[in-house]
């Protein structure tokens, strides 16, 4: 059936639309308030698509700035529909994108879930910025409003910040498993996470009409409780003292500065003295046997050994390395290429997870290290 000119219905009024500046800002979305009508402007900016939408589909994208009148000159498809819009004067909805690069921040609104060889089960927060655009406008309106029911920027936001937060617990999970990857550890692999994270979320936003071009500034919290310990043991290995010892010091300083905060003369000395009493008896004693010990008995300085990561010297003992945090390995044991469990040197077997440790050379089947590559019996190359 021909569609005809005079089939078109006459509106009373008509109007000029544009997407408002003080609506804009990083808003990727603007849906016009009220249905197009006939002969009614859309004005159409350089950064910016407008999408006319129809029966829950997006059928025509202006996307080159100017005025354009809702007809069947500029939007064909109104004369394919035929007798369907015979007497119709609201044809359909107006939504603008924004075709420029937007910006927003993410973060997890509840903590993940990481299991650490160290601390054990932890749980972690992160956050960051990510910019994202617009590459398929026609797509991105189906998905968000035709299929998802999205009418506003901030839904579309929420889904973007629910899949990044999906792919970096993704990621932390394939690092820890790839690489044994620690907590400790996090703030050098932070990089790495972000190209992860980028290159898992591609497919899924695309799919979306988006793209999200970046991620930055990832910041990754530890629990409190964790950060303390990371700290106190930095504490220890830089002061070379075990624990019973550090936590001794920590508690003569708390009499020391009980006793100060009592107040100036005989009366504050005394409330401190009173508040300390306690426990100076007991601590008191304790170091005053172990200060007294060194100036009678001259000891010997503990032995030392290198740190694998960075080659400073630490004490014999420590675990962390004051310098750089890296783990340091007792003499005589060694760690397990998959779970970073110690044992002693010579092992067959992990006792923290059962990974074979030892091979058989493949020319004279003597037993080789894991990680030789070649027998030391035979000399032949065993990889």
């Amino acid at each position: 059936m021909i569609f005809k000119k005079s089939d078109i219905p006459k509106a009373d009024a008509r109007k000029t639309f544009h997407w408002e500046d003080g609506y804009k800002g990083e808003n990727v979305m603007y849906r016009i308030p009220r249905n197009i009508q006939w002969n009614d402007n859309v004005v159409v900016r350089e950064d910016e698509y407008a999408i006319f939408f129809r029966d829950g589909k997006a059928m025509h994208v202006f996307d080159r700035p100017g005025r354009f009148a809702m007809t069947t000159e500029n939007i064909p498809v109104l004369g394919r529909l035929g007798t369907a819009l015979t007497g119709v004067q609201q044809l359909g909805e107006i939504y603008y994108l924004q075709r420029r690069e937007l910006r927003g921040k993410f973060g997890t609104a509840e903590p993940l879930a990481f299991r650490d060889t160290d601390f054990g089960l932890v749980r972690i927060r992160v956050f960051g910025n990510f910019a994202y655009k617009v590459v398929d406008p026609m797509l991105f309106i189906t998905q968000f409003v035709g299929t998802e029911g999205v009418s506003s920027s901030d839904k579309v936001i929420d889904w973007m910040k629910s899949q990044l937060v999906m792919c970096i617990n993704d990621a932390l999970g394939e690092l820890k498993r790839d690489k044994n990857m620690a907590v400790v550890d996090m703030p050098a692999y932070l990089q790495e996470i972000e190209q992860v994270v980028l290159s898992k979320v591609g497919d899924g936003a695309e799919r979306y009409g988006v793209k999200i071009t970046k991620i930055a500034d990832l910041n990754i919290n530890l629990p409190k409780e964790v950060q303390e310990a990371v700290d106190k043991r930095g504490a220890m290995g830089a002061l070379g003292v075990g624990y019973m010892q550090y936590q001794t010091g920590k508690a003569i300083e708390g009499v020391g500065a009980g006793a100060a905060a009592g107040g100036g003369g005989a009366t504050g000395a005394m409330a401190g003295l009173g508040a300390g009493a306690g426990v100076g008896l007991g601590v008191g004693a304790m170091m005053g046997q172990a200060m007294q010990q060194p100036s009678q008995v001259p000891q010997a300085p503990k032995p030392t050994v290198k740190c694998p990561k960075c080659n400073t010297d630490v004490q014999e003992g420590v675990k962390f390395c004051p310098n750089c945090g890296g783990k340091i390995t007792t003499p005589g044991m060694m760690s397990c290429p998959k779970c970073n469990a110690e044992m002693k040197i010579g092992s067959k077997f992990c006792p923290g997870c059962g990974e074979k440790l030892v091979n058989n050379c493949p020319k004279c089947n003597a037993e080789l290290q894991a990680g030789a590559k070649f027998c030391p019996n035979c000399g032949a190359k065993t990889g």
